[in-house]
């Protein structure tokens, strides 16, 4: 699921309880006079990771996908291509799944598909939902400002 920030005021009705809270706690939030770190927001059942760095070419890193957590992928500044596909059977692992880490790489997206976000834009990804995210732009590195939303899968009822 994919949408803006600034529909914060809709409610999201459409989500669960833990990803309302995590969409509100992104909207009340200034990221862009915050610090690089971990912000709570439940707990290990929900939290906050402020990071900021540049792009990445194609072929320099992975698709992923999480087994414990779902994601929010928030654009706060900049702008990324976020490449996505199913979790099905065509796909080969990179990496065994790493549950302390909770990741596991595959090689590429089969079938690929993607999405320019921009400040603003969020992405709600599920355990099914294999993402490559940080993607540059046309062939051109940029910077980023962005936050990930961990979710635990267990807390969304």
């Amino acid at each position: 699921m994919i949408g803006k920030i600034s529909q914060a005021t809709a409610g999201f009705t459409k989500f669960p309880e833990a990803i309302r809270r995590a969409l509100f706690f992104l909207y009340e939030h200034d990221f862009k006079t915050m610090e690089d770190g971990i912000y709570p927001i439940d707990g290990k059942n929900s939290y906050a990771i402020l990071q900021r760095y540049n792009t990445k070419l194609p072929g320099t890193s992975k698709p992923e996908a999480h087994r414990q957590y779902v994601d929010i992928q928030y654009i706060v500044e900049g702008r990324e291509e976020l490449g996505w596909c199913p979790l099905n059977p065509e796909l080969k692992a990179n990496t065994k799944y790493d549950i302390d880490k909770d990741i596991i790489f595959y090689e590429r997206l089969v079938p690929g598909s993607s999405v320019i976000l921009e400040e603003g834009a969020y992405a709600v990804l599920y355990p099914a939902d294999v993402h490559h995210p940080c993607g540059a732009i046309e062939g051109k590195v940029g910077p980023v400002t962005k936050v990930v939303v961990k979710i635990a899968v267990d807390y969304i009822k």
